[in-house]
Order: structure tokens, then C-alpha cells, then sequence
């Protein structure tokens, strides 16, 4: 169970209400972190101002805002709303790991503004997900944690149907891309349980050498490679965030022993687990430190 303060550490969360001028919002806590924006205008409109063009926001509206140093959220006199931002540890936890979560990951590295007009209920939706995020920030208490990841969780969904993300899955680009898709939601539910590549082929009802052919061409990667490479992205953030043991870690990554998943890992990061999570807490400036996760790291 999470502590109450662990909420404040990684999110941020506010209702938008300028009465009578223009309001500067702040994206993130200005620590040089990546932080993830998200924003609803029930009325009134913004800009998001940055290096290239202004987006330009009417509410009411859903906005997607991903880390982009020196952008800034621009609110005119008479908007309401609220904003959140997150880090990639919350939102990583957010997305879990269903077929879903790997057409909602896409969407998420671009900047997204959905209109809600004419949308009364996931409007209604959006506005208690996010009063929900603002109530529990102001009064953590156990389970504000998991409280807020599934309001998140629920806010990346309503921004996906609104964006149309659902309706791109099925016009993905030729048989090639939607193969890739499919393989990349079946990956995403399964990389956990240990599946060959042939049981993700026959699943997907092509031939192994079809998928690696396609895996290749679209992403310069085998299917085993982009297997491993979740996996590893998976057990690396175990080992820096969770107090799981690396025991614990190998079994919930499908592992049949400590052993086997030490071997693993060390053969596609370069050191052990248990090595590699104690250069994970090591001072920024410890030569022996390694660079901590993002979540852009899986891509």
C-alpha cells in the first residue's frame, strides 16, 4: 500500500477559474522532470504557446499535454476547468496492461485537444474524474493512490474515443500495420506470461517468418527483440520503483526462477537485478548511477 504522500510526489492537480484576466498556468513542478499535462475547459477558452504554432483551445474540451520544455497554458478571463499533471511512474500505471493500452501509449507522446460540445455525458465524466483528482490531492488519505491512477486511467480513455484513437486501430496502414497493431496489443496483455513468438504468430494467424518480416520492415526489430525489450522495460521499472524483492520481480514477470530471470536480464541491460537496482538509488552523481526510467523508454 502507498503512503498518502507518495500522491503529492507524483501528481499535481488544480480547478482552473479566472474571473476577471488572463491566468499563466504552470506546467509541472518546475524540477526539470518530465511531467505529462492533462486539461479539461468546461467554458471559456486558452492557447498552449510554445516553440512552433499556438494550439488554440474552446472549451468545453479535453487536452493531452505531453512534456515539451518552455510550453505554457495560456487561459483567458472567464474559463473553467481543471488540470492534473503526472510523471511517467503514474502514468505507466495508469495505462496497466490490457490490448487497449497499447493504441491508448500512441496516442499519448502527441499533443491531443478532443471537443466535448455536444457530449453531455463524457463530458459529465471527465469533470468527475478530474474533481475526484483535485479532491484527493487536497486530502490524501490511504488509497488516494490508487484512487487517482484509476481517474487517470479513466480520463485516458474518454481522450482516446474523443480523439477518434479507436477508430484509427482498424485503418491502420494495410494488413502490415494492422498485423503490428494486433502483435503490439497481444504483446502488451501477454509479455508476462512468457509467450514464444510462434504463439503470438498463430494467435495473429500469420506464420512466425510473416511477423518477423513485418516487425522489421516497420520498427527495425524482431518480434523476439520487441518480446525482450518489454519485458526488460518492465522488470527496470520494478527494480527502480517498486519494494518488491527480485525474487518477487522474476515471478511476476512469468519467470521460472530467480535464476533464469537474472541470467536475462543481465544478458540485455549488462549487470544483475540486484546490481542494477542499487546503481537505480545510487546519487545523480555517482559515476556507478544509471539513468532512471521514462516512459517514452518503451517504445
Amino acid at each position: 500500500m502507498h503512503a498518502p504522500t507518495a500522491v503529492i510526489t507524483n501528481v499535481q492537480a488544480e480547478p482552473i477559474a479566472c474571473a476577471l484576466r488572463d491566468r499563466v498556468l504552470g506546467l509541472g513542478p518546475g524540477s526539470g522532470e518530465r511531467y505529462w499535462r492533462g486539461v479539461l475547459l468546461t467554458s471559456g477558452g486558452g492557447v498552449i504557446q510554445h516553440d512552433s504554432e499556438p494550439a488554440f483551445l474552446t472549451g468545453p474540451c479535453l487536452a493531452w499535454l505531453p512534456w515539451k520544455q518552455g510550453q505554457v497554458l495560456r487561459v483567458r478571463a472567464g474559463c473553467v476547468g481543471y488540470q492534473f499533471s503526472i510523471d511517467d511512474q503514474l502514468l505507466a500505471n495508469a495505462l496497466g496492461h490490457n490490448p487497449e493500452s497499447a493504441d491508448i501509449r500512441s496516442l499519448l507522446d502527441r499533443q491531443v485537444v478532443a471537443s466535448l460540445r455536444d457530449a453531455p455525458e463524457p463530458l459529465a465524466d471527465a469533470m468527475h474524474a478530474f474533481d475526484v483528482i483535485v479532491r484527493e490531492m487536497r486530502r490524501p488519505r490511504v488509497g488516494s493512490w490508487t484512487m487517482v491512477q484509476a481517474q487517470v486511467r479513466a480520463i485516458l480513455v474518454l481522450l482516446w474515443r474523443r480523439s477518434g484513437g479507436e477508430d484509427e486501430v482498424p485503418q491502420a496502414r494495410g494488413q502490415a500495420g494492422r498485423t503490428l497493431l494486433q502483435f503490439r496489443q497481444l504483446l502488451e496483455a501477454h509479455f508476462r506470461d512468457r509467450w514464444p513468438v510462434q504463439r503470438y504468430a498463430a494467435e495473429l494467424g500469420v506464420s512466425p517468418d510473416r511477423l518477423h518480416d513485418i516487425c522489421r520492415r516497420e520498427l527495425d526489430r524482431t518480434p523476439l527483440q520487441l518480446v525482450h525489450d518489454r519485458v526488460v522495460y518492465e522488470a527496470r521499472l520494478r527494480l527502480e520503483r517498486s519494494t518488491q524483492t527480485v525474487e518477487q520481480v522474476a515471478g511476476s514477470l512469468g519467470f521460472r526462477d530467480v535464476g533464469h530471470f537474472s541470467r536475462f536480464f543481465k544478458s540485455n541491460v549488462g549487470v544483475p537485478p540486484g546490481a542494477y537496482r542499487d546503481r537505480s538509488t545510487a546519487p545523480a552523481g555517482d559515476g556507478n548511477a544509471v539513468q532512471s526510467l521514462n516512459y517514452s523508454d518503451w517504445p
